[in-house]
């Protein structure tokens, strides 16, 4: 426990204040003090105590040079010792200290040294700020007796502001661009604002005044903050080289830090009105308080934006990475202004925004977007040199793996597959998911040796570069999904009909889900359908066991899709798969490759069947109905009976095939999907 903590029981609270400075004022005595300084301070605590503590406080009590302040033991808290050499000794606690009074250069002038062998240490609390007008005065004399070549005058400068600053009370300290390369420890305690302009070169700040309500220090080399006051309510930083922020005070209404490089924000202050953060490293954005009014992220790399708050009146996010935007930014106010300029915006986003600002009495806010979207086209690799940076490198001796890719790269759509593997590179699944290159490696290996699932893998790739990082990672899941259809169709699962009937529930799934996702777009306006329909696939990949499907996507935050919803779609599949999947299999053509193989004669039967059915109820209907209308040779009304007449004949082809199937597979159909209990 400190002295003061021991003392300031013999003060009211009243009183406390202006104690703590005497006791002070004791313990680090001002060039100059005397005998009768000493004795006014001990006199002034003794009428500051309580009544009847006054007598714990002691003037002469071991001689007339002997000063102290007793507990109730009778044991010293604190004593000072004066002697003729001009020695002040201060002793507390086991700290001791003594002070040399010597003339200084100047007649008259005095100064105040420690003893050799002085601990250093303050009996007073070690964050306890100067109290006195003197003490702040010796505090900035020593930070400018300390300046650097060159920056003396500037510290002159700025220690005559701070004095004047102190005494006359005014609440703003500006230190001008005096070509500082530090501020004092402390600063004057009373001040509501501070400005620290450029021309400047602060790493640091040291700890700010409590009851600071501005702060502003523009262009320094500031690499950190410290804590900031609790009242502040207006912080402006720009370009400095902070990495980060400290907590921001509750109250603050303004934030500019726009030209340092930050690259996340924490939880922003609810009552913030102005966010000015350009030209950082940002990845995203923190829930945004519903009090702002102005929000600039330019020059960021932010793939998404949280909702916008209804009230925004200012939206400057170009030169971003936005494929989508939220839909909140429709709702905003007629006079709300909306910069979009360089974003990677897709074209159903794009064309959203074309119709809806070009619509007759639009009057939601006006906003500037690059109306042709980014042309910035990426010039593709030698197909052999993109895939070989999937391969393991060959062993010494043996051919590279990749030179078999030589061929394939004259094929239809080498040049936008080759693109597709160096975009694949890029996606999240290749950052995080340590399994993912031998993933490819392995699907790599399979199409090489396989020409006809080689061309549609080709094929697929055409589009899968059009937008952003997600539809790539889509468009391998569909590339997969061949890769299955494909491998039931020639054979692979002839011998392993549980591998067909699961290959089975996964394509049945995976169509459901697109259903699910192409309901939820149409409650969207600017999200990308490519986003919905990965954010089901890719959070529902566990519980739906859709082995297709990658473990990662970048931006599920932006696909408007909650935890909610993918609690409703495995729902939904599941109870759909209980009820359909087993008449969905009746028609699925892998299913029908296999049955031609394994039972030939009872499936060419029924195909046989199926076309003699269709012309028997092809004529039925021209009889029954064409002729008594004339319509024979009329090309619609033949057209809609040759649809019915198909669509019977397909039914009784499904029907002869539902004991085959049950015959074959009514075993592993039995197999229930069951729902999880959350």
């Amino acid at each position: 426990m400190s002295s003061w903590e021991k003392c300031k029981e013999f003060f009211c609270s009243t009183h406390q204040t202006e104690a703590l400075e005497c006791i002070r004022t004791i313990c680090h005595p001002p060039a100059g003090t005397t005998r009768e300084d000493v004795v006014s301070r001990f006199e002034q605590l003794r009428t500051l105590a309580y009544a009847g503590c006054e007598e714990n406080i002691h003037s002469g009590l071991h001689g007339e040079n002997h000063f102290c302040i007793m507990d109730e033991d009778n044991q010293e808290i604190l004593s000072v010792t004066l002697d003729d050499a001009g020695n002040y000794t201060v002793n507390c606690q086991g700290y001791s200290e003594t002070h040399h009074f010597t003339m200084a250069t100047e007649p008259g002038v005095e100064r105040t040294e420690h003893a050799e062998g002085a601990s250093g240490t303050s009996c007073l609390p070690a964050t306890t700020a100067p109290q006195t007008a003197a003490e702040y005065d010796a505090v900035w004399s020593a930070w400018q007796r300390a300046a650097p070549k060159g920056e003396a005058r500037g510290r002159a400068a700025v220690v005559q502001e701070m004095r004047d600053c102190l005494k006359n009370g005014n609440p703003v300290l500006n230190v001008g661009g005096a070509g500082l390369t530090t501020l004092p420890d402390h600063l004057p305690p009373h001040i509501t604002k501070l400005i620290i302009p450029r021309n400047n070169y602060l790493t640091r700040l040291s700890r700010l005044p409590p009851g600071l309500r501005e702060l502003s220090v523009d262009g320094n080399l500031l690499a950190s903050l410290p804590a900031l006051p609790p009242g502040l309510q207006s912080l402006s930083v720009p370009g400095n080289q902070l990495p980060s922020l400290p907590d921001l005070p509750s109250g603050l209404r303004k934030l500019w830090a726009s030209g340092n490089r930050l690259t996340s924000l924490s939880a922003l202050p609810s009552g913030l009105r102005e966010l000015i953060i350009s030209s950082n490293r940002l990845t995203s954005l923190p829930a945004l308080p519903s009090e702002l009014r102005e929000l600039s992220v330019s020059h960021n790399l932010l793939p998404s934006l949280p909702e916008l708050p209804s009230g925004l009146q200012e939206l400057s996010v170009s030169h971003n990475r936005l494929t989508r935007l939220p839909e909140s930014i429709i709702s905003l106010p007629s006079y709300a202004r909306v910069n979009l300029d360089g974003n990677p915006l897709s074209e159903r986003t794009l064309r959203t925004l074309r119709n809806l600002t070009s619509a007759p009495g639009y009057s939601g806010p006006r906003i500037r977007f690059d109306m042709a979207g980014p042309s910035v086209p990426r010039e593709a690799r030698a197909l052999h040199l993109a895939v070989a940076d999937w391969l393991m490198p060959a062993r010494e001796g043996e051919p590279d793996p990749a030179d078999r890719w030589h061929a394939s790269g004259q094929e239809d759509n080498a040049a936008a597959f080759s693109l597709f593997l160096d975009r694949l590179s890029e996606t999240e699944n290749f950052e995080k998911d340590a399994g993912f290159k031998a993933q490819i490696s392995s699907w790599l290996a399979l199409l090489a040796e396989d020409d006809v699932l080689r061309a549609k893998t080709f094929a697929m790739a055409t589009e899968a570069t059009s937008s952003c990082e997600d539809r790539v990672t889509f468009a391998l899941h569909q590339m997969k999904n061949v890769q299955l259809v494909h491998n039931a169709e020639k054979g692979v699962y002839d011998n392993n009909l549980p591998g067909l009937v699961s290959t089975g529930r996964e394509m049945f799934r995976m169509e459901m889900l697109e259903r699910i996702a192409l309901e939820k777009v149409r409650t969207l306006a600017f999200v990308d359908e490519i986003e919905v329909c990965l954010a089901y696939q890719n959070k529902l990949k566990e519980s739906l066991e859709l082995t297709s499907v990658t473990a990662e996507m970048r931006f599920f935050g932006a696909s408007g899709v909650t935890t909610s919803d993918l609690r409703s779609a495995e729902r939904q599949v599941k109870a759909a798969e209980n009820s359909e999947f087993s008449e969905w299999l009746l028609q699925w053509g892998p299913l029908h490759s296999v049955l031609e193989r394994k039972e030939p004669e009872r499936f060419n039967a029924l195909r046989e069947k199926q076309i003699s059915d269709y012309e028997h109820t092809y004529q039925m209907l021209s009889d029954t109905e064409l002729k008594p209308s004339g319509l024979v040779g009329n090309t619609d009304a033949e057209r809609t009976i040759g649809v019915r007449a198909m669509e019977s004949a397909k039914k009784e082809f499904l029907n002869g095939l539902r004991p085959l199937v049950e015959e074959m597979l009514g075993s592993y159909l039995k197999v229930k999907a069951r729902r999880r209990l959350n």
